[in-house]
């Protein structure tokens, strides 16, 4: 799941900001810059989120998988029970029984194909609320961090290098003299992240999922 950039400022709050950090600074106004982006796609919860939104997706596809088979098991019987109707030898009797049988075979499968897509737009669906909710909460976590890193140091504002404008032009063009908070930053929200998952072979451990030389 993609996140949109965050903080696309229109330039009136931007003049806003920079008028009300100049008047409490008397002048001097001192500058941060920080990147979201980069932020948000190196927060090790950001990383599990996306993680676990893959295996769910999975889950969800192998679940759809065993509808379809289940569908077209049904479009074999029902092959078989047209084949078995055009029999030019068949009794009127069977042939009847046959048409039923076909009848009855159809009405499951249109039933299997509706209960199937429901299923995995239910699914998706949930799955895409659950993941705005857990990415939301990443971004305030990831905000929270900034500023909290940001009141430690000598600035007045800090700004997205990584966001844009309303006119998708990018929000930051040049700077100097500038504060990056952005690996300070990364290096706290990452402070707690679980460690790697090793391993142990013949050729000793190695973290999980690294691929072999």
């Amino acid at each position: 799941m993609r996140i949109p950039l965050p903080f696309q400022i229109g330039q009136q709050a931007v003049f806003l900001a920079l008028g009300m950090a100049l008047s409490a600074s008397a002048g001097e106004l001192k500058v941060g810059t920080v990147n979201m982006m980069k932020l948000l796609s190196g927060f090790h919860e950001k990383k599990a989120a996306e993680a676990e939104e893959k295996v769910e997706l999975a889950s969800i596809d192998a679940a759809y998988r065993e509808r379809v088979d289940a569908i077209k098991a049904v479009e074999e019987e029902l092959g078989k029970k047209k084949n078995e109707f055009n029999d030019p030898s068949l009794a009127e009797k069977k042939r009847k029984e046959i048409a039923a049988s076909h009848q009855e075979l159809a009405a499951t499968r249109s039933v299997l194909i509706k209960e199937g897509e429901e299923f995995l737009q239910r699914q998706r669906r949930a799955l895409n609320q659950k993941m705005v909710g857990m990415i939301n909460d990443i971004r305030t976590k990831v905000e929270t961090a900034v500023s909290d890193h940001a009141a430690t140091l000598d600035v007045n504002l800090v700004f997205d290098e990584s966001g844009l404008t309303s006119s998708r032009t990018p929000f930051l063009i040049y700077s100097r003299n500038t504060v990056d908070l952005t690996d300070a930053v990364l290096e706290k929200l990452n402070k707690d992240a679980p460690s790697p998952v090793t391993v142990k072979g013949s050729g000793g451990a190695k973290p999980q999922g690294e691929s072999p030389k």
